[in-house]
């Protein structure tokens, strides 16, 4: 089958061959009907499947025949929040419609202008959209086509209550699209919440389940470091993660691994959108091999070769492990996840000094959050004629 087979309008037609589409993926051939028709679809397949041209082509479609008034377009990331954006652009390319992206991390005022000069397919991020609401740059009542894509990514990202706010003030009448790598029970439970009687859509394989062997290693608090070094040599060369509690400490951490020949870099909260953005391609670029982090990469974080997740602090509850060890092993390969779990020092080991760690630890130990150690300011010393003994400040009387 072509395009041209699809009943789709010469205008889209057009486009799609100037970007190069001749043929439809399986995804497209099955889902552009669907949308077209207005029905609401899960979809089910893999990333690089053509999914986001499925869903393009079929709002255009929708919007140009006057069958839907505005397309919104949730995407889990600011990085394809762009591409999506870039793509529909070129495939609405010979119709004066108006595609509009929003995203975190950067200034909202040129966006705020260019939702002023109006949208006809708005694709943004959950928490910036929700920040537009909130300013009454944009009215999420007017948009009767959602498409949610990604959306095993925005759940696993933890979006659950941004996506409920989101879908609470569109309209009851409206088409909802789901697309995701895989449909599990956090799929099928958003489906029923915003979709009714959806048609399912699945291309290809399911995804096989993850393979990672977890490992407890039972530390002290002055040797937690030293197991630390020992794991990371045994595992040299590999991608690693290093989960840590609390932002100071990750900085601490980084470069106390840095300066003993490892190759690190951080994440965390505190830093710029820019800035996770270029230590994320470092890392995936292979410019370093340990990324020290907080839980701000549990969610979302996809390198698809890392071996090894270490939780050097513990995650606060189960969820949040879950999604930790979930950063390895993907795509069916196998991981490994190393939890240190920390016991009290016996006698013996409480009076030892065999630890040459011992004095790092004790400045700036995970429990201690980078804090330094209590330590009594000296006075200066007064230099003077009277230093060091007591005097009145009473004139002596004069003696004669």
């Amino acid at each position: 089958m072509k395009f041209e087979d699809m009943s789709l309008r010469e205008q889209t037609i057009a486009a799609l061959k100037e970007m190069g589409y001749i043929n439809p993926t399986e995804v497209q051939e099955k889902v552009i009907p669907l949308i077209v028709q207005g029905k609401t679809v899960v979809a089910r397949s893999k990333t690089g499947t053509g999914k986001t041209a499925a869903f393009g082509v079929g709002i255009v479609e929708r919007l140009t025949g006057g069958t839907a008034k505005k397309a919104l377009v949730l995407a889990p990331t600011r990085e394809l929040t762009l591409q999506v954006c870039d793509e529909i652009k070129k495939i609405a390319a010979k119709y004066p419609l108006k595609v509009v992206g929003v995203y975190g991390g950067y200034s909202i005022n040129p966006q705020i202008q260019a939702l002023k000069k109006g949208v006809d397919i708005l694709i943004a991020t959950p928490g910036r959209l929700l920040d537009h609401a909130e300013r009454r740059t944009v009215d999420l009542s007017q948009f009767d086509v959602v498409v949610l894509d990604e959306a095993d990514r925005m759940l696993d990202m933890g979006f659950k209550d941004e996506m409920d706010r989101v879908m609470e003030q569109i309209p009851k009448e409206r088409t909802v699209l789901l697309l995701s790598a895989t449909v599990d029970e956090q799929i099928l439970g958003a489906a029923s919440r915003y979709m009714s009687k959806p048609e399912i859509v699945e291309i290809g394989e399911k995804e096989k389940p993850q393979a990672i062997k977890e490992e407890v290693v039972e530390v002290t608090h002055r040797t937690k470091y030293t197991g630390l070094k020992e794991v990371l040599r045994k595992h040299s060369g590999s991608k690693v993660i290093v989960f840590a509690s609390t932002k100071i400490f990750t900085n601490k951490l980084a470069d106390k691994l840095h300066r003993q020949g490892f190759t690190t870099d951080r994440l965390h909260g505190d830093m710029s959108q820019a800035a996770r953005e270029k230590v994320l391609k470092r890392f995936h670029d292979g410019a370093f091999k340990i990324l020290v982090a907080t839980d701000v990469a549990a969610r979302g974080l996809h390198i698809e070769d890392v071996a090894l997740i270490v939780n050097y602090d513990k995650a606060r509850d189960d969820d949040t492990h879950l999604h930790r060890v979930g950063r390895t092993g993907r795509m069916g390969a196998e991981g490994k996840a190393v939890t240190f779990a920390e016991r009290a020092e016996t006698r013996d080991e409480r009076f030892s000094d065999d630890h040459p760690d011992f004095a790092w630890m004790k400045k700036g130990g995970a429990e201690s959050y980078g804090k330094k150690p209590y330590r009594r300011e000296k006075r200066p010393q007064k230099r003077g004629k009277y230093s060091g003994r007591r005097h009145s400040s009473k004139k002596k009387p004069r003696k004669y």
